[in-house]
């Protein structure tokens, strides 16, 4: 598995059990490095569920799918700022009662979405832009090479910014 791909929890096996990972285990699974998700547990993006008798971080199924909400919205080109405004913070959600979860789970969700669909505004708008410009490539600057050498357009073309 690549970096910033969703963990597909079909294909692990602890997603469908009650048993706890090390981070380093979760790591492996998620494609990513400890160091990776000591950073992520810096920033409150994640936490281990409880430590083990020697101390050890131990993280469960919950823990792939929140590393795997993170990677999905990385591969979006979302900031991890953006990332732990939308998720809100592991620390605060532990503290949730079930109602409380759910209600925080459905805004979470809504923000995801409401990003997302301001992530394609941006792409169309850029997408728009760069149509045009190819346009203004075939319309303008074509038939000024068929005329005049390349050389001699550039000093002279306003729509040089088109190749920029």
């Amino acid at each position: 598995m690549s970096r910033n791909q969703p963990i597909d929890l079909a294909d692990n096996n602890i997603a469908e059990t009650n048993d706890f990972l090390t981070i380093g285990t979760l790591a492996k699974l998620c494609g990513v490095t400890v160091r990776t998700l000591r950073y992520y547990e810096e920033m409150d993006l994640i936490g281990p569920v409880k430590r083990s008798t020697g101390k050890y971080r131990l993280y469960n199924r919950h823990s792939l799918k929140r590393v795997s909400a993170i990677l999905a919205l990385q591969g979006l080109n979302f900031s991890l700022e953006e990332i732990l405004s939308v998720l809100g913070p592991y620390s605060r959600s532990r503290t949730y009662t079930k109602e409380e979860q759910i209600a925080q789970t459905r805004q979470s969700l809504s923000q995801q979405k409401e990003f997302i669909n301001e992530k394609i505004n941006q792409l169309n708008t850029l997408n728009q832009d760069i149509e045009t410009r190819l346009k203004l490539l075939d319309t303008v600057c074509n038939p000024c090479l068929d005329h005049q050498s390349q050389a001699c357009c550039s000093d002279t073309c306003s729509y040089l910014e088109v190749h920029l």
